[in-house]
């Protein structure tokens, strides 16, 4: 052991000479563990927070919901034996206060409530029951801050809801269960259950919907919930526990996971090649130590344990720094993000990611480092001493890669990396999608740059002298060519798809996304509505447009005749709802606007005979349908049985409203039928068109569509920012990435240098031949990286967040034009001492 501890005391003193060297390998690897630490933190809070906070999110140990109507007596004389029960009521109304009102997302609460949690009220010191009790015939609200801001009004003034008057008692804050509440468009209000009856919004057909919930004496929840319902099989009862009440935000929250796997993958990946570039610069600087350690009797293997273990411990520098770096933006972002979501994520950085994070920098530095240093081990030391000061010739044959000493070792990183990648994101088919692509963008960039070197060599010389020196140095023996299109190439596509990535969760909300989308939305309209709004589109100059659709709401019972509780398939979380409840349908009579078939066909017109429906396209396969199958609808408790004619895609960023059934009108020719109304207003309008609806249709309900897409895309813009950080960190890794790589052959710039030099080339001739050769890489580079960034954000919005693939093209072509720009900038950066060198000097040095 002797020998082991001589080989560490030697490394260890040789590392000491000059630490500047290493300031890419360090910054790489800290930036990458650094995301690393930062990803895992956020995803490990996030699902902390679901599963400590279940119970309070949903307000209970059970939620039973029901729609358009309260319990019955019956029902709530069951929902008596557990020990408690609270009464939630959400319902969609209108404020009015003096000449403006604003529109309100009402929660009527008993005097329960809340159960489970505590609500925070601002300016008042009362408990909630006293601020919501009725006084002097006005009732009290405690509503959002936004809504004393539009109406310009302070505790104690007064407000008219329906037909009734209330008093404003306190500002509402952060409600336990708010988040599992139902979306609803417009301002939070909480008012007393007494209190919403008052108002007459409470009307037969109104959109409502009781939630009851529950604390269970006996804390066996299936068999509560079987209880409610067997005792009521039809009423239409719909029963969750907290983990179902979750399930929703759950999901939300593997999509933002998804994001941040990719991007710590990337981050991690784009340290690596920034660590491998830096090494590789580092051993060619110590071309001469390593001549001399060979030509005084030192093994391959001697070698290559000296600088792996300078590697590791610089790796170990590196893993450090990072863990440093991730856990304070985590303790920075935590809070942030918390407040966003409305979960209180406490700045705590999780044990198990730093260990993992560390984890994933020490297989990084090695895998990475450990090639760059096989290759020097196999250089003879004739060929190093000849190559001094320049970069290392020669390379590793196809007999070096077969040996197991190589491939061995980094197999086994690459396969712990792996794994390790699969078991932290707990997706390993995405882990492997993700790695596949990256070995075909790698062969891809590889293939470029063989093929770039093999042109350009078939070029005949050119007149020019700067020209001609620019073409050589990027097919020259040892040019660096390769490592920086491979480099620059995948380091960008990876932050591209970053961008796109991101671009795209954006866009999904994005109100310019939707051109035509409505601006207000009517519920339950009836036929005397509908003609009187008709005439206000065309007397009033502010509206550009208004259509109506007939709409039913209905439960599927059953699928060819097989009830849907006895169907052997589930259909996945995010296509669930179909079956747990009533849905609205509409008949139509012509092919839905914006609406394209793609199986099967439209019913004829005037149809008579069996009723048919349409189904969407993305409902067939998780589902299990197809053509010819049968649906049995319960509208108004009546069966209507459709058979499936024909599957059909719409264009959703069209802004008009389609519908997963759309049934034949004969189905629906026997029940009475409202319309949803949709009503757009010219740009700019849509607060002058609201005053006159409200004056003109006082007891008129609908919907500031517009207002609630812009909160939505507000909502993504600063949950986003968090992402953006994170993908800031990857930049920078890039950027390093490409320092790394022009280092790498800084030393033969000096060479090239000097020699055109010598030969009367004057500054501004070596700066041109610079100035051609970065471009040329820099073009390559951006133009497979754009590319390649391309296919990865298809194939990844496509099937893994399962969303429309959008591609922004002036992204596209900043990061093409910016990729040539950052290659000359940092290529000239890095190689100015090249500039400056005397050749005298350098060649005294030689």
């Amino acid at each position: 052991m002797n020998w082991l501890r001589g080989w560490l005391r030697v490394a260890v003193r040789d590392l000491r000479g000059d630490l500047r060297r290493f300031t890419i390998l360090l910054a790489c690897l800290a930036l990458g563990v650094g995301t690393i630490t930062l990803v895992g933190s956020v995803g490990a809070a996030l699902q902390s927070a679901l599963m400590r906070d279940a119970r309070t999110l949903l307000g209970g140990d059970l939620e039973a919901t029901l729609s358009y109507r309260a319990a019955n007596p019956d029902e709530r004389a069951l929902f008596a034996a557990p020990r408690r029960v609270g009464e939630v009521v959400e319902v969609q109304g209108r404020a009015k206060a003096g000449n403006g009102s604003s529109f309100l997302a009402i929660r009527a609460v008993d005097a329960n409530y809340p159960l489970v949690g505590t609500l925070t009220v601002d300016g008042a010191d009362q408990p909630l029951p006293a601020l919501l009790a009725e006084r002097s015939g006005r009732y009290g609200l405690v509503a959002d801050q936004l809504l004393f801001d539009r109406l310009g009004l302070k505790l104690g003034d007064e407000v008219t809801i329906g037909t009734a008057r209330f008093v404003l008692t306190g500002i509402l804050g952060r409600a336990p269960d708010q988040v599992t509440a139902s979306l609803q468009f417009g301002l939070s209000v909480l008012m007393s259950t007494d209190a919403v009856d008052a108002t007459g919004i409470l009307q037969p057909g109104v959109l409502a919907t009781w939630r009851y919930k529950l604390l269970l004496a006996d804390p066996d929840f299936e068999a509560a919930r079987a209880r409610i319902l067997d005792a009521f099989p039809d009423a239409g009862w719909k029963v969750l526990a907290p983990r179902d009440a979750t399930a929703d935000l759950g999901r939300f929250f593997d999509i933002f996971a998804r994001f941040l796997t990719i991007v710590g993958l990337s981050s991690l990946l784009v340290g690596g090649l920034g660590v491998s570039n830096a090494i590789s610069a580092y051993v060619t600087e110590r071309q001469r130590s390593i001549a001399t350690m060979k030509a005084l009797g030192a093994t391959g293997p001697r070698v290559l344990a000296h600088f792996l273990v300078q590697v590791m411990l610089l790796t170990a520098v590196g893993i450090v720094l990072g863990l440093l770096l991730g856990s304070g933006l985590s303790m920075v972002i935590l809070p942030i993000l918390g407040g966003l979501l409305g979960l209180a994520l406490p700045p705590v950085v999780d044990a198990t990611t730093l260990w993992t994070a560390a984890g994933f920098g020490a297989l990084t530095g090695f895998a990475f480092g450990y090639l760059p240093l096989v290759r020097a081990e196999r250089l003879k030391p004739a060929l190093l001493f000849r190559s001094a000061g320049s970069a290392i010739e020669g390379g590793l044959g196809w007999r070096d890669l077969v040996r197991p000493g190589l491939w061995l070792p980094l197999g086994l990183a690459a396969a712990a990396i792996y794994a390790l990648a699969a078991l932290t994101t707990g997706r390993p088919l995405l882990v492997l999608w993700y790695a596949l692509g990256v070995i075909g963008a790698f062969l891809v960039l590889r293939l470029a740059a063989w093929a770039l070197q093999r042109l350009l060599k078939l070029v005949p010389p050119l007149p020019d002298a700067a020209l001609r020196n620019a073409i050589k140095a990027i097919h020259r023996p040892g040019a660096p060519a390769p490592v920086v299109i491979l480099s620059l190439g995948l380091g960008l596509a990876l932050l591209l798809l970053i961008a796109l990535v991101d671009g795209n969760l954006r866009h999904q909300l994005d109100r310019e996304s939707i051109p035509n989308a409505p601006s207000f939305v009517f519920m339950d309209l009836f036929d005397d509505e509908v003609a009187a709004l008709k005439d206000f589109t065309v007397t009033d100059k502010g509206v550009e447009l208004f259509s109506e659709l007939p709409m039913v709401t209905g439960a599927i019972e059953a699928i060819n005749g097989t009830p849907v509780k006895q169907l052997n398939r589930t259909p996945p979380p995010e296509f669930s709802f179909v079956f747990e409840g009533e849905i609205p349908l509409t008949a139509s009579e012509t092919l839905p606007d914006n609406s394209t078939v793609t199986e099967g066909a439209w019913w004829p017109p005037n149809m008579i005979g069996a009723p048919e429906v349409s189904v969407f396209q993305r409902l067939k396969a998780p589902l299990g349908l197809k053509l010819g199958d049968t649906i049995t609808f319960r509208i108004f408790g009546e069966p209507i049985t459709a058979r499936i004619g024909s599957f059909r895609d719409y264009a959703w960023r069209s802004g008009s409203v389609n519908f997963g059934f759309v049934l034949s009108p004969n189905a629906l020719a026997d029940f009475p039928l409202s319309y949803l109304g949709l009503m757009k207003a010219a740009p700019g309008q849509e607060r002058a068109v609201q005053q006159r609806l409200v004056a003109r249709f006082p007891d008129l309900l609908f919907m500031p569509v517009g207002e609630a897409l812009e909160t939505f895309a507000s909502i993504l813009a600063n949950v986003t920012t968090a992402v953006e950080v994170i993908g800031g960190l990857a930049v920078v890794s890039g950027v390093l990435v490409l320092a790394g790589a022009m280092a790498a052959g800084r030393k033969q710039r000096e060479a090239d240098a000097v020699v055109m030099k010598v030969l009367g080339a004057t500054r501004g001739d070596v700066i041109r031949a610079y100035l051609v050769e970065y471009g040329v890489l820099g073009l390559l580079a951006a133009l497979l990286s754009a590319l390649l960034g391309l296919a990865g954000t298809w194939a990844f919005v496509e099937y893994v967040l399962q969303i429309d693939f959008w591609a922004d093209p002036m992204l596209i072509a900043w990061v093409t034009l910016g990729t040539v720009a950052l290659a000359i900038a940092v290529g000239m950066l890095i190689t100015w001492s090249a500039l400056s060198t005397r050749p005298a000097s350098f060649l005294r040095e030689e």
